[in-house]
Parts: C-alpha cells; structure tokens; sequence
C-alpha cells in the first residue's frame, strides 16, 4: 500500500495491534488521552461501521519488511466546528515517530480520497501544539484554515486541501 508499510482494513482483528499504540501516554498526549482495551474494542467496532457505511476507512499499517504494527490512518468522516468534512488522520507507533510513516500513510489517503473517492477537498486537524502532526499536514499539501473547538479536546487547528 505505501513503499514501506502494508495496509489492512481496520476492524476488529487489529486489537492487539492498536491496542499498545493507543495506550502509549506519548500517543495519549496527542489524542485526548491513552485508550484502554475496551475504548479500542469500541473504537475498532466504529472503524468496521465506518467502512460499511461509507466504503472507506482507517487502515491498519505493518511494516513491509517486519510485519510489526506501525500505524492507524486513512480517511474518516468527522464533524468539525458544526461542518461534515473527511478527514485524513494517522496514528503512528512513538518508537517509530521521526521516520516519515505519518506522511507515507497521509499520502496514500490523499491519493485514495483524490483518486477513487474524487472528493472535492479534505482536512485534517489536530492540537495547535502538535507541531509534527502540522508539519505531515503542509508536506502533504494542506493549508491552515482555522483554529475551533473539537469534541470536548479544546481548540484544534484545521488544515485543508483539495485537489
């Protein structure tokens, strides 16, 4: 799926290789906390719903070479600052951050969401203080568009691109 990480539709099956990504408190500080087994039964329940409902999903990324969990990504609808949007997210293994995978991973989303989707634009967001996360966001093309709420996590950033 990417030159180095292999992609998998991500369901149920991935439990035990999300569930220690997740519950990492360097991940937690990112994503509004760590997750506990449960949080990521349900949290791999919603990712099989959302690719039923919509054909379209995270994926689970291995490394090509070792097999090993590397990664969550893809394209999830979301609702940010009352509006519909799809988003492309990432999640990545900390002892792998600093590698490009988030990156790797976002442009195989964009490729899909461009190409197969043909949506007219996508976003991403995040904490304003996550400034890895930023830099993914304008490598792969997206622009600053707004800083609002998201959720109950406090202000985001918005970036967006489009074709």
């Amino acid at each position: 799926m990417t030159p180095r990480m292999r992609g998998e539709r991500l369901g149920p099956q991935h439990q035990d290789a999300l569930a220690p990504i997740v519950a990492d408190p360097r991940v937690g500080a990112t994503m509004g906390g760590v997750s506990t087994a449960a949080q990521v039964a349900e949290q791999l329940a919603l990712a099989a719903q959302d690719w039923d409902r919509d054909g379209f999903g995270y994926w689970m990324f291995f490394d090509a070479a070792s097999g090993e969990p590397v990664a969550r990504g893809g394209l999830s609808r979301k609702e940010f600052d009352g509006s519909a949007e799809v988003e492309v997210g990432w999640t990545v293994a900390p002892d792998r951050w600093g590698e490009g995978l988030a990156t790797e991973l976002g442009a195989a989303a964009v490729a899909v969401a461009f190409g197969d989707l043909a949506l007219p634009d996508i976003v991403a967001f995040t904490l304003p203080g996550n400034a890895a996360s930023r830099r993914v966001m304008e490598k792969l093309g997206f622009e600053y568009e707004k800083t609002a709420p998201y959720k109950v996590y406090g202000d985001h950033v918005l970036y967006r691109r489009r074709p």
